[in-house]
């Protein structure tokens, strides 16, 4: 893939603010990169319980290739 390429990758409606970044696949494919926390924060802020987040977070990532950046403690 030359810097010149352009692919358009798909992303998760109304999430951009928890894009993080993107790595990319022995082929050259981005696969986006998101904050799970950032995500589950927003769908907690609308209501929902944590159960009926993680619902709705399956529902809009079915069958969208990413890759989730979990908090990290160290202790």
């Amino acid at each position: 893939m030359s810097d010149s390429d352009h692919v358009e990758i798909p992303l998760i409606e109304g999430f951009n603010h928890a894009l993080l970044g993107c790595i990319y696949e022995d082929d050259g494919t981005p696969l986006p990169c998101y904050s799970s926390e950032v995500v589950m924060t927003a769908l907690r802020g609308k209501g929902m319980t944590e159960d009926e987040a993680m619902s709705e977070l399956l529902k809009l990532t079915e069958g969208v290739p990413l890759l989730w950046i979990h908090p990290l403690e160290i202790a």
